[in-house]
């Protein structure tokens, strides 16, 4: 997509972290916008910001992990618009838990918002993409869905599966006029890094013996630790614009995850010795990191 100025927009997910600042970056390249999300109050404001670039912007409510909702937003889209030239699907949850533990409805939850809603969005806006032969389509996936890691377990399932969609997609619409992107994130400061600590499921027994009040402290000085190396969203989405433009399908902010990639390719081996010895040392972070808290979770693993 080489150009973003006076095409229109549909944003998942924009009333916080990288889809604001997505919103903000197009709206000052002279984008028309529509910002979908779940959370409305957050939305008017970033309408408001939107809005001080000249651009059109109008907003609706939808949970992506309703088809109802996407297919309503759709049909709002296109009473405003004649047509869109770029669909971001970056709305997203996770949710984090011991790996024996995580309930079934957790796993339904984290997988319908984030794998679930790019079906749903392909569903209402790709025939009308189709037949107008052009279009650029942005997934937000996450490093977790180049490399697997030793937590958050539905949130690494979903977005392995988001980068499956996207290639595929990228491969069957490219003779359509239509190009996609997935856009791989590492730390970014976001609200996928605040953790509700309310939602963690620990080992029973490890609950029960030291308190939920003690471990959610612990997990959430560890999340502060991660936070604090996590870069802006603003930075992250100036670098994932300069790569769409380019028509490219991996975006990234971090190059470390072209070496990945390559790896897998290469040297497979190599990469599944990378992968055990990642695994391994966060593993031996997280419980070096609660021992100081002291809470030894080896026992209860």
């Amino acid at each position: 997509m080489k150009d973003f100025k006076d095409k229109n927009g549909f944003l998942t997910g924009a009333a916080s972290g990288i889809g604001r600042s997505f919103a903000l970056a197009l709206a000052k390249r002279g984008m028309n916008l529509f910002l979908a999300d779940i959370n409305m109050e957050g939305l008017e404001k970033v309408k408001e910001e939107v809005e001080k670039e000249g651009v059109k912007v109008f907003t609706c409510k939808c949970d992506v992990s309703k088809y109802e909702d996407y297919e309503n937003a759709s049909n709002d889209f296109y009473d405003k618009f004649d047509g869109l030239d770029f669909l971001l699907n970056n709305a997203g949850i996770s949710i984090g838990g011991d790996i024996l533990h995580i309930d079934l409805k957790v796993w339904k939850k984290v997988i319908d918002t984030n794998l679930w809603s790019i079906i749903h969005s392909m569903k209402a806006f790709l025939p009308r993409m189709v037949k107008r032969r052009s279009g650029h389509i942005a997934n937000v996936a996450s490093g977790a869905g180049i490399i697997g890691s030793a937590e958050a377990l539905p949130y690494i399932a979903s977005k392995f599966g988001v980068v499956g969609l996207s290639e595929t997609f990228f491969a069957r619409l490219k003779n359509l006029g239509i190009n996609v992107s997935v856009i791989i994130p590492a730390w970014i400061k976001t609200n996928i890094l605040v953790i509700d600590l309310e939602k963690i499921q620990y080992p029973p027994k490890l609950l029960k013996d030291f308190g939920k009040e003690k471990l959610d402290k612990a997990y959430g000085t560890l999340m502060d630790e991660i936070a604090s190396g996590a870069v802006s969203p603003d930075y992250a989405v100036e670098k994932y614009l300069e790569e769409i433009q380019k028509d490219k399908l991996y975006v990234f902010e971090n190059p470390i995850y072209y070496d990945l990639l390559a790896m897998k390719g290469k040297d497979p081996r190599q990469y599944e010795n990378v992968l055990v010895e990642g695994i391994t040392n966060r593993g031996k972070a997280f419980r070096e990191h609660f021992h100081k808290h002291g809470i030894n979770i080896e026992d209860y693993i």
